[in-house]
């Protein structure tokens, strides 16, 4: 491939402009190229205010452009399959924000269409792709084997009638926007989990604003995660072994700062992972995968696992006072 990576966004988002406008400016191998949005209007007034040369009166027709090298799409997990279907039916990678899609049905099925077609299909967990992860999983052997696990993820989000994470209809909610980051942490360093022993839903507007769970995961280790949209910002992921004990500030955006305390009966040492920030690194491995064929540095599968386990949690969940409501 000649040029630049050509980069057609569908939706014109505020999370485009970090995750994915930010990076592209930073680097000479890569162009935002192209946006699309569901008011043709909003899509003109985001291309001029971020630079963006051209404008797609329709999904399809950006998705179709012989001059857009890969789809990345931005608008509300509602939407994610049936716009990255378009990109796949062009033969296009597409980079889908996360999470990935409403279920692990629509997961499946994503990830099969791009199996059959021959092209990447990705998830933009950006978390789990700074150097930070590499940086945790050579120091965790020194807890010991692991017990347990904890991991928060809490932000005030804006209750303002557009932000649709306040619509789980349109994939909004705690859960589904906040709760997906601990469980990619749990993940990554226990495994998958069996079950869900407990969750409860906190429900405000149309969505869960909160959430916490407790998971049981292979070789009887239990994790607790928890997210909140009406708390203050908040992210750590503790890990308890047989030998000690793992702390992480900050793993959702090192980039912010962030340490790592391994505290072991020999004592206490803290580390700090070097290189890009988290959507620079995310933006970097997507551009290695598409071009040059360099793996992806997370399981092909790892989108499906992601909304598995949000799944249990979904179907776990009880409010306090008024019974289930997965």
């Amino acid at each position: 491939m000649a040029g630049p990576l050509r980069i057609g966004i569908i939706g014109a988002a505020r999370v485009a402009t970090y995750a994915m406008i930010a990076p592209a400016r930073a680097r000479d191998d890569v162009v935002v190229a192209a946006v699309a949005a569901r008011d043709p209007a909003r899509a003109r007034a985001y291309a001029e205010t971020h630079g963006i040369g051209r404008v797609h009166d329709s999904y399809a027709a950006l998705a179709a452009d012989p001059d857009i090298d890969l789809v990345y799409v931005a608008t509300p997990p509602a939407f994610h399959r049936e716009q990255a279907l378009l990109a796949i039916a062009a033969g296009k990678p597409v980079l889908v924000e996360k999470p990935f899609t409403r279920d692990p049905g629509e997961a499946e099925a994503l990830l099969a269409a791009g199996r059959a077609a021959g092209v990447p299909v990705l998830e933009a967990m950006h978390s789990r792709l700074h150097a930070l992860w590499p940086l945790i999983a050579r120091v965790l052997p020194q807890i010991g084997a692991i017990r347990h696990v904890d991991a928060v993820f809490d932000v005030t989000v804006s209750t303002a009638d557009a932000e649709f994470r306040w619509d789980a209809a349109l994939g909004g909610g705690a859960l589904m926007d906040l709760g997906i980051y601990p469980l990619a942490w749990v993940r990554a360093v226990a495994g998958e989990p069996l079950a869900v022993t407990m969750a409860s839903m906190h429900r405000r507007r149309n969505a869960d604003a909160a959430v916490s769970a407790t998971l049981a995961i292979p070789g009887g280790v239990t994790a607790r995660i928890a997210a909140d949209m009406t708390a203050p910002r908040r992210a750590s992921l503790t890990v308890t072994g047989s030998a000690g004990t793992l702390h992480v500030d900050n793993p959702l955006a090192p980039q912010l700062g962030h340490r790592v305390i391994v505290t072991t009966a020999a004592g206490t040492t803290e580390h700090v992972a070097d290189g890009p920030g988290s959507y620079d690194a995310q933006l970097a491995a997507v551009i290695a995968h598409v071009r040059d064929g360099a793996p992806w540095p997370l399981a092909a599968d790892d989108p499906l696992a992601s909304m598995r386990a949000i799944a249990m949690v979904r179907a776990a969940a009880v409010e306090p006072g008024t019974g289930t409501i997965g």
